[in-house]
């Protein structure tokens, strides 16, 4: 049953959860969802690109939308309907989408575009957009220090990626006009620059949003990115991407 529809898909997602590291995600779906809030409501369709799961379609779903959520890991959508059922499960590559023409009002990803060829993805996106549609993505940069050593580590250790989680390439914050050719009224905001070195503990990643605000060593970092990314914008672990069709 759909949650009543006066309640945001942020406020769903955060009291419901899912997906990964809440306590990271929580300020970038926080701004990415209440943008696409005009776009949401009964007889609107949006859909969740590279969904997994799809508890963000969930939520979607739940301010009474129409939600897709897509995804070429066909175990994921699986899964995922058991978890969340309400959104309808559409399996294929994010690069061709099977859908219709200025079919959507809105549009979301996470952390999605560096497994694919990104001019060939926003292509598809701005095509099933409507006009004036409005799309929130979220994107892993490529300059952040602490992700740069990862990628680092795992190539010198010949690490393979899982499945379906090869990236192609991550977004530089120089590329990010890519966007801009594709959608108009678009707005870049970076997030997480050293609060990274967290990620480590498995305590942290797996914290609860609650703790988002609390003092300690996460506040302390989180503090310093707000500082740090207005300077160096380009070393942040991700972008929130707004746009309009």
């Amino acid at each position: 049953m759909s949650e009543p529809a006066h309640r945001s898909a942020f406020e769903y997602w955060r009291e419901h959860g899912g997906g990964w590291s809440p306590l990271f995600s929580e300020p970038l779906l926080r701004l990415a969802l209440d943008s696409l809030e005009p776009a949401l409501g009964p007889g609107r369709r949006v859909l969740d690109l590279g969904a997994a799961g799809g508890h963000i379609a969930a939520a979607f779903h739940a301010r009474g939308a129409t939600a897709f959520a897509l995804d070429v890991h066909l175990q994921a959508l699986a899964e995922g309907r058991r978890m969340y059922p309400g959104p309808a499960r559409v399996a294929g590559d994010q690069a061709q989408l099977p859908l219709r023409a200025e079919s959507l009002d809105a549009l979301f990803s996470f952390s999605t575009l560096h497994y694919s060829d990104r001019e060939s993805v926003l292509g598809e996106c701005r095509r099933v957009l409507k006009p004036g549609g409005r799309i929130a993505i979220v994107e892993n940069l490529a300059g952040n220090p602490f992700a740069q050593a990862g990628r680092w580590l795992r190539a010198v250790t010949r690490t393979p990626y899982p499945e379906h989680f090869q990236p192609r390439r991550h977004l530089a914050w120089s590329e990010r006009a890519i966007y801009e050719r594709h959608f108009r009224e678009v707005r870049f905001d970076v997030f997480h620059l050293l609060t990274p070195m967290l990620l480590a503990s498995g305590a942290v990643a797996d914290a609860p949003v609650e703790r988002a605000g609390k003092t300690g060593l996460f506040g302390v970092l989180r503090s310093w990115d707000r500082v740090l990314l207005r300077l160096w914008p380009g070393a942040a672990w991700s972008v929130v991407v707004r746009g309009v069709r």
